[in-house]
């Protein structure tokens, strides 16, 4: 969006049938009689629908438009009442945040670092890529000596769509999967367990990677967590201990030994 003009400032039409209330199957309908009509009077369709797609929940490519503001416009003026009403705000609204977004750019931040429910945070299946371990097996993982449920880690089912997800967080998962995912504490003590344990081996500069990664953005500061102790780490890792798993969702929390 950074090289993009005001003019050029485009809603997908998977979010416009959303506003609008419409299956986005019938919006495309509507919005491919727009261009025949366009293409009839030798009249430029571009500014106002630019033809794209998009991959749906099952890998497949389904077509779809990018509707600039003046689209917004011409399908805001085919509907009446508050349905008109209700979209042109919602559209107006739309353009002036991707607008300001515009004028005052935020940092960059690498990708592995995801805005989810407020908070910045590293998913657990990107951690895993990064570093090439499944800590998931690992004994010492989530034992709440180390990890606290709720403030260095966290999980839950997600009840969103496939594509709803992707637009409001710019990640998937399918609907009724298990997202987990670790809070900046838990970054640090994640890479501080891994590093001692010299069993395993993480993949080469994940820990610069991911260390990097965050000193970059206002994720955290590195500097000022505070670290596991490393005597109670080592001597976890010298003999083999139940581990507990603690999921904390909102005010409620379950615990399971395995």
């Amino acid at each position: 969006m950074e090289n993009l003009k005001p003019w050029e400032l485009t809603i997908n039409s998977r979010e416009v049938a959303k506003m609008v209330g419409k299956e986005h199957s019938k919006l495309l309908r509507d919005i491919k009689i727009y261009i025949k009509y366009f293409n009839e009077a030798n009249f430029g369709f571009v500014d106002f629908f630019k033809e794209d797609i998009y991959v749906d929940a099952k890998g497949e490519k389904r077509p779809c438009y990018e509707v600039t503001k003046k689209g917004c416009e011409l399908i805001g003026h085919k509907l009446t009442g508050k349905k008109g009403v209700l979209f042109t705000a919602s559209y107006i609204n739309r353009f002036h945040e991707m607008e300001e977004e515009l004028k005052n750019p935020k940092p960059k931040e690498p990708w592995f670092v995801r805005d989810f429910n407020g908070n910045k945070v590293i998913l657990e299946r990107d951690f895993i890529d990064i570093t090439g371990v499944d800590i998931k097996k690992h004994k010492l993982f989530y034992r709440p000596e180390y990890f606290t449920g709720g403030r260095d880690w966290n999980a839950g089912f997600t009840e969103q769509d496939y594509e709803e997800l992707n637009r409001k967080y710019g990640f998937n998962y399918h609907n009724g999967d298990l997202i987990s995912y670790l809070y900046p504490h838990g970054v640090i003590k994640a890479l501080d367990i891994l590093s001692q344990d010299k069993k395993i081996k993480m993949n080469e500069g994940a820990k610069e990677l991911i260390l990097s990664g965050i000193n970059e953005t206002e994720f955290i500061n590195v500097n000022k967590t505070i670290e596991p102790k490393s005597k109670t780490i080592e001597k976890a890792l010298k003999y083999d201990m139940p581990i507990q798993i603690c999921i904390r969702l909102g005010e409620n929390s379950k615990s399971t030994v395995i």
